[in-house]
Parts: structure tokens; C-alpha cells; sequence
């Protein structure tokens, strides 16, 4: 298994949109994928779990995948969440220091 963790730095957080393009990703993905926010164990594969979770601007989750080809859905995961899906985003700066 491997993990990571990221911080959701679109300014309006993990809405509808990006929250479907980065549960398709997953679904196509062999691994399995679990996302820990807050209390909250989320599969990512699932569109309602992940808006449900109401993952907000800063949040920071921690992403574990296991499987066979597990660092590089990890790294897919990363680079999707990173790219902010084409939104608006703020400095990580800006969210370690609320913290």
C-alpha cells in the first residue's frame, strides 16, 4: 500500500465537477483507493461519497492505494488533485499556515 497526503486547493473545493472527473479516473482504476478525510473513509470511486464528504477550499486528505499497479494510480490521483481540474486555485502557503 501506498500514501499520501494532499491539501484540496480549489477555491470551491471538490464540487460536482471536479468531483466527477476525479471519481471516473478512479473507477477505471484496478487499485483500491481509499481517501481518509477528517473521521471519514471514503471511496473515491463513488461520485456521491465524495461530494457527501463535502471536502472544502484546504482540506487536506490522505489518499491510500493498494494493488497491482498502485504508485502510479497514486501518482494519476496526485497529479489530478493537483492540477486543480482546470479550476481556480489557491498557494499551498495559504493553507498550511491556517492550519
Amino acid at each position: 500500500m501506498v500514501e499520501s497526503t494532499i491539501y484540496i486547493r480549489n477555491k470551491t473545493g471538490l464540487h460536482l465537477r471536479p468531483a466527477t472527473e476525479l471519481s471516473q479516473m478512479c473507477a477505471q482504476m484496478s487499485s483500491e483507493i481509499k481517501f481518509l478525510f477528517g473521521d471519514k473513509v471514503i471511496n473515491p470511486k463513488s461520485v456521491l461519497m465524495l461530494i457527501g464528504a463535502g471536502i472544502k477550499q484546504g482540506s487536506k486528505i490522505v489518499i491510500q492505494v493498494e494493488g497491482e499497479n498502485e504508485v502510479e494510480d497514486l501518482k494519476k490521483i496526485e497529479e489530478a488533485i493537483e492540477g486543480g481540474f482546470g479550476e481556480e486555485m489557491i498557494a499551498l502557503e495559504d493553507i498550511q499556515k491556517d492550519e
